[in-house]
């Protein structure tokens, strides 16, 4: 490489633009702001998300099939929540990031914080 780096080895974004929000469990309201902001917006911060069953899955021991509780995901946004599958114990933050910045490649880091 003689010194130089590859060209698009690294992706720097040096105006990321971050959008917070309390929805208070507001399914209708994330769709607005995540409509809304897929253009101007890399990153969008979600307190209080909805948690609500979202489909049954297939079961072979309920006929009806499991339910499959959690928050709604979107095709422009790539979310990122911490579940452990307990529906007692929803996530109470929720974090979407714009697919246009998906070469920065996120992604949840359990061993620096694990909350």
């Amino acid at each position: 490489m003689s010194g130089r780096r590859q060209k698009n080895q690294f992706m720097i974004k040096h105006n990321l633009k971050i959008f917070s929000q309390n929805v208070r469990k507001n399914k209708t309201l994330i769709d607005i702001i995540l409509e809304i902001q897929k253009n101007n917006t890399d990153i969008i911060l979600i307190q209080e998300p909805p948690w609500a069953l979202l489909r049954r899955t297939p079961s072979h021991i309920n006929p009806e099939g499991d339910p499959y509780y959690g928050t709604p995901n979107y095709p422009e946004w790539s979310l990122f929540i911490q579940n452990d599958g307990n529906t007692e114990n929803y996530p109470r933050v929720a974090t979407y990031v714009n697919r246009r910045i998906s070469k920065m490649r996120f992604s949840l880091r359990k061993d620096l914080i694990n909350h």
